[in-house]
């Protein structure tokens, strides 16, 4: 479907008995006229225009597109593929995405409030300072994705890869995280607050200064990821893992640190006041200058001779230790 209902998609239909072959795709001009010809059409439904229709489009392919501050507000793009395209400050408000190709694209502005990507290539692409409120995003693929300062507030985002992506600055504000990866990515002081991650895996990450005050972070695992002076204040991080992480001076006052591990994990500087650290794993950690970690926390906690104690000393915490 292309923005006009008559044309029902821009892909060959499939041939009958007693028919010829599919015919071709439509060449780069054809697609260009199918695109043109779908925004206008598209512009003028937005408006109540009579003869306007909403864009859907279904099978389309074009390269380089060039179509900054489009108007696209709840279109439709099934199978189709806009590699390198200009979207610039696009308003693409409560489009909906299905298995669609934006690899190198320009995205940087745009407003994808309410929108819906599933199985949407994104690798490469520049959201940078895009707007992704309330959108949700089903096992879609971000690797290289450059979008620092970009906002995810209350966006759902399920088995999602983010490999090496840019993401310093962005806003996950009470954001669902659902088994997705963030691996060798930058999420340099992003914003988490009450965000809620369940079985996402960070590998290798840089996260300084991230923040993920009151946030429910469930079964998730950090992996050799720097997270140095994060703020971790109040979060939930039951059956959480931190292995091999640096976390220098991270707050973690009145977290709930239930089933949490932290095996080669170091924790110099980092702050305890009010945590529960009830069956929390410190075996392998290094709480050297750990503040406010008091022996009755230690000794809720499993530690052993591979523990190092706020003190310098080697565990395991006992019973009328300093």
């Amino acid at each position: 479907m292309v923005g006009v209902e008559r044309n029902s998609a821009p892909t060959a239909a499939p041939a009958l008995p007693g028919r010829g072959p599919e015919p071709p795709a439509p060449d780069h001009a054809e697609a260009a006229g199918l695109w043109q010809e779908a925004l206008v059409s598209h512009a003028a439904w937005l408006d109540g225009a009579g003869e306007g229709r909403r864009c859907e489009l279904e099978g389309l392919k074009l390269e380089s597109l060039r179509a900054p501050r489009a108007r696209l507000r709840r279109a439709s793009f099934v199978r189709s593929a806009f590699p390198a395209a200009d979207l610039r400050g696009a308003q693409l408000e409560e489009t909906a995405w299905r298995e669609c190709d934006l690899s190198l694209a320009n995205l940087a502005a745009c407003e994808w409030n309410g929108a819906t990507l599933a199985k949407a290539r994104l690798d490469d692409a520049c959201l940078a300072s895009a707007s992704l409120c309330g959108a949700v995003a089903e096992e879609c693929s971000c690797e290289e994705l450059k979008a620092p300062g970009s906002r995810w507030m209350e966006a759902r985002i399920v088995r999602t890869a983010f490999r090496s992506a840019l993401l310093p600055g962005a806003a996950f504000h009470q954001a669902s995280l659902l088994e997705c990866l963030f691996a060798d990515a930058d999420l340099s002081g992003a914003l988490f607050y009450r965000a809620r991650l369940q079985f996402c895996r960070l590998l290798r990450t840089r996260a300084e200064a991230a923040r993920f005050v009151k946030a429910a972070i469930e079964h998730c695992t950090f992996s050799r990821c720097r997270l140095d002076g994060g703020r971790f204040g109040g979060a939930k991080l039951t059956g959480s893992a931190f292995e091999e992480c640096s976390m220098e001076g991270c707050d973690l006052q009145g977290a709930e640190l239930r089933g949490t591990r932290f095996a080669g994990s170091r924790l110099e500087g980092a702050r305890f006041g009010g945590a529960c650290c009830a069956g929390a794993d410190f075996r392998r950690a290094d709480l050297r200058g750990a503040r406010e970690l008091t022996l009755h926390q230690l000794l809720q906690a499993r530690t052993d001779q591979t523990t190092i104690l706020p003190w310098g000393a080697p565990g395991p915490a006992m019973r009328g230790m300093r």
